[in-house]
């Protein structure tokens, strides 16, 4: 067993699209088995244990350590998450909760190391991890416990009960824990719904809206449902210009006389309501100031400002165009006040980017009339930003290392809220000691790259089109970018990339982007002979690897569900086309440049050009079970076609499977084709072979809570990839309708997440269960007795899907 010292802060970076910092204490890093780590748990939870924390409580206090709930009567229960999210939230208090099998560590350093000086490793361990103890009086059960009850009142469950044990414990009896057991009965249902319509303006549209309810008969009673129904209709009747309406001027009557655990509502509008509620309002002007010091905002003077787009624009020392910011105003002088224009304007300003501060509010012109004017307080962000970013990386395949990114940007580069950023990066990366041997490359690697963006708040299009959304800001984005790539004993590579696109929204839940041009070059510029070697015993890959462009356009869709809180599931779909080629390829037909009856590809400035198409599918689907436990599915599909002027895929358009994001019981790249597997005299090859054209996987997920932060996870996943065409040197690793149900690579394990307020370090244990490039039966490899042995740990930030 080899024990590492780890540093105090990492930063996590993979090239599965992992980063993040993480925080670790003590890493067991090689050669470790379960069994082992687990008893070094046990003899640090026993040597901790024997530190009492309770001795520094003064006579009179009890150091607060669990809360428990228990439930009776569920099985009558609507919505059951969401009702049991709701009480535990509130009954649920922070203690010093023990950290896996370590009790009480950052209570522990609190008490017993506390520094002697304000600086060092000792005051810096004990700034960040210590935390004073939870008390029973911090807690305050009693007090909770009439908060639940209240809140349980609320969902519609009036005669249903809770009771508090609370139980103290250990020496002295200077802990506590309290129990709460919710007796479930039943909730009273919606009977009618009736309004009192007292032949007002108001109350006429109130009346109108009413069939509209979110109110239904036959569904449970829940407070939450009349606030969201006071909301919608006072958003209608602001729609329809009356600025001034509140959600407190409706009042809702309940009557739980009517029948069996039923409620009749009566709705009415208050009496003593203000005048200005029942007047319609209409804009006049519409003042944009653009200042950085908030206390200069309310001096703008409409007569000397810029009137442009219907708005009396100005700004002090900061020179954006005009035309630019007052077009995201969705306000207009001499219209009728709506709430939509109010927020949209709001909103569409602050997605700009340009903004530290976005202010909408409006003011009466006079008791007697029924205008307003708006007025827009805008305060910019800085011109130039500049970040460092340092930090450790390290990836699945074992590969660890330094890495650096620098970037300077400009908010406003052309006056109209551009941002153009430089950014350069560059990292130095070993391979560490493999658990796996035959997973050792021993070698090393460094990457450096520039990239130039440009990003404008707006479309870029030689044509009128009709604006997508008067709340999201579409935006207009190119860069161009170089990065060079060396494998040192195999190979350097440089990369060079130019892209124009856009991306824009035209809901919270649809999202799309498109790219029409999109160029990268590739280029070989140094292979060992160990290397050429490999090649020349793959001849599809050796063809992926040839210097070439890859000249064309893609398209991404993405929709997901926007739950309100009311709705327990999730829905998640990301759609990527990707084609390259087609239109050079029909150029090189229509000019004559390209031969019909030659077998070679057309080039392209002396390198032949990628022709394919691809398309990849992600769909996510999350069944929440209670109070931060779920389900978490997730399918991703994509095929990729090369045709005429390309035989195979360029490799960095390859599917791969493997890693802490996908198969998590396998090596990044280390599975497939099919059931291919590569000879043991062709290990440490880079895993170069083991890509396809087609990718299937799934995964399943239980999430749940251990303790506070702290979650678990148990999973599955399943998945390959598989060539399009038979290629001889990788036998096995075409697709064939027959065969590859039979070809998946199945692992299981066990995670702990730990949720650190900005990011979530997630640590994973999985084994491999079916491998499919075993013959026969032994796929399966419960009863191999290397099994347990066979486990493979990532860590990585953030949840894999």
């Amino acid at each position: 067993m080899v024990f590492k010292p780890a540093y105090i802060i990492y930063q996590y970076l993979d090239k599965n699209q992992t980063f993040g910092f993480f925080v670790a204490g003590i890493s067991v890093l090689q050669n470790v088995r379960v069994y082992s780590l687990v008893a070094v748990l046990i003899i640090m939870s026993l040597l901790l244990n024997s530190c009492s924390n309770t001795k520094f409580l003064k006579d009179d206090e009890k150091l607060y350590t669990y809360t428990w709930f228990s439930e009776k009567g569920l099985g009558k229960i609507n919505n059951k998450p969401l009702k049991l999210y709701e009480l535990y939230m509130v009954g649920a208090a922070k203690t010093n909760r023990p950290f896996i099998l370590l009790p009480r560590m950052n209570l522990t350093i609190h008490n017993y190391y506390k520094p002697s000086r304000k600086w060092g490793p000792r005051h810096y361990i004990y700034r960040v991890f210590n935390k004073p103890p939870v008390l029973l009086s911090d807690a305050n059960p009693d007090f909770r416990l009439k908060v639940m009850k209240q809140r349980l009142f609320d969902m519609g469950h009036f005669d249903s009960d809770i009771k508090l044990d609370v139980k103290f414990y250990g020496k002295d009896e200077k802990k506590a824990r309290a129990k709460y057991k919710v007796l479930f009965k039943p909730a009273y249902t919606y009977h009618n719904l009736e309004f009192i319509n007292r032949k007002t303006k108001t109350d006429s549209i109130i009346a109108g809206s009413i069939n509209e309810s979110i109110i239904i008969p036959g569904h449970d009673y829940w407070l939450d449902e009349l606030e969201d129904e006071r909301f919608r209709l006072s958003k209608i009747l602001k729609n329809q210009g009356y600025y001034f309406f509140n959600p407190d001027y409706l009042l809702f009557n309940a009557d739980t006389t009517v029948g069996s655990k039923q409620v009749d509502l009566t709705l009415v509008l208050k009496d003593k309501i203000s005048k200005k509620s029942h007047k319609k309002y209409f804009i006049r002007n519409i003042n944009v100031f653009v200042n950085s010091n908030k206390k200069f905002l309310d001096t703008i003077n409409p007569i000397d400002s810029t009137y442009i787009n219907n708005c009396y624009y100005k700004s002090v020392g900061y020179p954006y165009k005009p035309k630019i910011i007052t077009k995201a105003v969705s306000l207009e002088p001499g219209t009728q006040y709506t709430f939509d224009n109010h927020e949209n304007t709001l909103r569409y300003l602050q997605g700009m980017g340009a903004f530290r501060s976005v202010e909408v509010f409006f003011d009466e012109v006079d008791s007697t009339s029924n205008l307003l004017d708006a007025k827009i307080n805008l305060v910019p962000l800085k011109p130039l930003v500049t970040s460092l970013e340092v930090n450790f990386a390290t990836k699945s395949n074992d590969f660890l290392g330094p890495a650096a990114i620098l970037s300077i940007g400009h908010m406003n580069i052309f006056k109209g809220a551009e941002q153009l950023v430089f950014q350069i990066d560059g990292g130095f990366e070993w391979q560490k000691n493999s658990k796996r041997k035959e997973y050792e490359l021993g070698l090393n690697s460094y990457e450096i790259g520039a990239q130039l963006k440009l990003n404008f708040p707006r479309f870029l299009i030689p044509f009128n089109i009709k604006r997508q959304s008067t709340r999201y800001v579409p935006k207009t984005y190119t860069g161009i970018g170089f990065r060079t790539l060396k494998r040192v004993r195999y190979y350097s590579m440089n990369l060079s990339q130019v892209n124009f696109g856009y991306f824009w929204r035209t809901s919270p839940k649809r999202a799309y982007q498109f790219e029409p041009v999109s160029i990268n070059y590739l280029r070989l510029t140094q292979a060992s002979q160990e290397f050429l070697d490999f090649l020349n015993n793959y001849p599809q890959v050796a063809t992926s690897f040839e210097e070439q462009f890859i000249i064309g356009s893609n398209f991404s869709y993405t929709y997901t569900t926007n739950p309100d809180k009311k709705k327990s599931n999730e829905f998640y779909y990301n759609g990527i086309v990707d084609v390259s080629g087609n239109l050079l390829n029909s150029i090189y037909k229509v000019a004559g440049l390209k031969d019909p009856n030659s077998s070679e590809p057309s080039e392209l400035f002396g390198a032949p050009y990628a022709q394919y198409f691809k398309i990849t599918n992600d769909l996510r689907y999350y069944f929440k079970l209670g109070e931060k436990s779920l389900i978490a599915t997730r399918l991703i599909g994509g095929i990729g076609v090369p045709y005429n002027n390309s035989s195979v895929l360029p490799y960095v358009k390859q599917y791969f499977v493997g890693g802490s994001q996908d198969l998590r019981a396998f090596y990044a790249r280390t599975v497939g084709p099919g059931s291919y597997h590569p000879s043991d005299t062709l290990k440490g090859n880079l895993f170069l072979d083991q890509s396809g054209e087609i990718k299937l996987v799934g995964n399943i997920e239980y999430r749940f809570p251990i303790t506070y932060k702290t979650f678990g996870a148990f999973f599955v996943d399943a998945g390959n990839v598989w060539l399009l065409r038979e290629d001889s040197s990788r036998p096995g690793g075409k697709f064939e309708f027959d065969k590859f149900m039979n070809e998946f690579a199945i692992g299981s394990g066990v995670g702990i997440r730990i949720d650190i307020t900005y990011f979530v370090l997630r640590l994973d244990v999985a084994v491999p269960i079916r491998k499919p490039y075993i013959l026969g039966k032994r796929k399966w490899i419960f009863n191999n007795s290397e099994f347990w042995g066979d486990y493979l740990i990532s860590l990585a930030v953030g949840y894999p899907f």
